[in-house]
């Protein structure tokens, strides 16, 4: 019989501060952050819009240096042979417009990019899957969306479809 009341008032001990534990641990709150307002951004009407055009790579590139010196005149030709003459490279001068371009690589010969553009007063992403097997396309695609927000707008945390007035 002492072992059971020993065994007993151990047993009610490690319960009491178990649930002395359990009862004192903060509550759990989930909370969900504020929905980020609708944005709208109007049409770039002027023209060149000015660009500097970042390039780099989610992969070890053969040559980063070179892609980086040769492939943002190609970007320019890209979106130049969209909407000739409505871009011109930033040379010398702050740009309207900059975008970054990540190239990605799933290492079985497929390209594709996350693109950010930043104007003054707003920014636009997008990204193009890996289903590219050459770079020159890639590019051409990626002109002809960066176009696209260029010359239509854009929105952001907007309900789909995105209409600009």
């Amino acid at each position: 019989m002492k072992t059971n009341k020993a065994d007993l008032l151990t047993f009610t001990i490690v319960l009491t501060f178990l649930l002395m534990a359990v009862a004192s641990a903060p509550p759990r709150r989930t909370y969900q952050s504020k929905p980020q307002p609708c944005t709208k951004h109007q049409p770039i009407n002027y023209s060149p819009v000015l660009v500097k055009v970042n390039i780099s790579g989610s992969y070890s590139m053969k040559d980063l240096t070179e892609v980086q010196r040769i492939r943002p005149t190609l970007v320019l030709d890209n979106l130049n042979s969209v909407n000739y003459g409505k871009y011109q490279i930033a040379d010398g001068v702050t740009p309207n417009l900059n975008l970054y371009i990540t190239l990605n690589n799933d290492n079985y010969g497929h390209y594709g990019a996350s693109i950010t553009g930043y104007v003054y007063d707003g920014n636009f992403n997008f990204t193009i899957n890996t289903d590219y097997v050459t770079l020159e396309k890639l590019y051409s695609d990626i002109a002809y969306k960066i176009n696209g927000y260029i010359t239509g707008g854009w929105c952001k945390n907007c309900p789909a479809p995105c209409v600009i007035n």
